[in-house]
């Protein structure tokens, strides 16, 4: 994984033509935000909304230095090919490309953004079915750091229901987040899921959702909802028992090879072996990264309403 994106755990949405809600983004306790061109805005105000996203490129101060993501329209719209000229001449370093459904349509993006000055850093997002079929060479492209999933677009290019009888998310999807998280560890991409529940203002439920998420190997949270990202940044970030019980692994594994031992064993009889020394070394990994990242950043305090 690319160690500029390993410390991320969540991104927030907010429609930046909304006024109140923009003003905000400052106060919200994101590690990244995603200025949008797509979903968040009406057609009517495509071309207004490109130029104030420009406009917020060259502010970084605004959201105090944290990572900004810009996300065109597809290629395949009225607006795609502008969006992504106006990007690239911005100089935008990150750029997610929604829907994105083969390697080539991504190698083209890439080509016009380069023929315009800029070769960002890419999140590419699977939102359809052919996104899914195609995901393993799209996770190949160079620049690609991220892969994220929308459930929400690919049951409506499915035409299949979100959910099941009791809100539980279709298990249908239950293929695409396992196969995203499986490319992502292949190609060491970072992995973004956005969690979707009846009630999005039930944050227990977000939070047992974003939790199955990270046991599926998902590294990081996408919202709109700022309530939401408070939440997400705990979720993906080791608590102190992981750290605790991290150490003790790495602490008792070393020791065990230090007198030719190729396993240890805990207190509690459970045997250590090489595999859990290496995913208690991506804990500790992962923990010194987010300090890194969250040291620089404003305060981890109540997200805005």
């Amino acid at each position: 994984m690319d160690e500029t994106y390993l410390g991320l755990r969540s991104i927030i949405e907010t429609p930046i033509m909304n006024e109140a809600k923009w003003a905000k983004v400052p106060g919200i306790p994101a590690d990244s935000f995603l200025v949008d061109l797509e979903d968040s805005v009406p057609p009517a105000l495509k071309a207004r909304a490109r130029m104030r996203v420009v406009e917020y490129l060259a502010q970084p101060e605004y959201f105090g230095g944290r990572l900004v993501v810009a996300r065109p329209n597809h290629l395949s719209t009225p607006w795609g090919r502008d969006d992504l000229i106006a990007l690239a001449e911005a100089g935008v370093t990150c750029l997610a490309y929604p829907k994105c459904e083969s390697a080539e349509e991504l190698l083209e993006v890439q080509e016009l953004l380069r023929s315009h000055g800029a070769d960002p850093d890419l999140f590419a997002t699977i939102e359809t079915a052919r996104s899914v079929v195609e995901m393993t060479r799209i996770g190949a492209v160079d620049k690609v750091v991220s892969l994220g999933l929308g459930v929400g677009d690919l049951s409506a290019d499915m035409g299949v229901p979100l959910y099941g009888a009791a809100g539980e998310l279709n298990e249908l999807f239950a293929t695409p987040r396992s196969l995203i998280t499986i490319t992502g560890a292949a190609y060491g991409l970072h992995v973004c899921d956005f969690v979707f529940a009846p009630d999005l203002r039930d944050l227990a439920e977000i939070r047992t959702r974003f939790e199955a998420s990270r046991r599926l190997g998902f590294t990081m949270g996408a919202t709109f909802y700022p309530p939401h990202v408070a939440v997400i940044n705990d979720v993906f970030s080791p608590s102190s028992a992981d750290l605790e019980s991290a150490d003790e692994v790495i602490g008792l594994y070393l020791q065990a090879l230090a007198h030719g031992d190729p396993a240890a064993a805990l207190p509690s009889g459970r045997t250590i072996l090489v595999h859990d020394y290496q995913k208690a070394m991506k804990v500790r990994k992962r923990a010194a990264a987010i300090a890194i990242r969250t040291s620089d950043s404003p305060s981890q305090a109540n997200p805005c309403l």
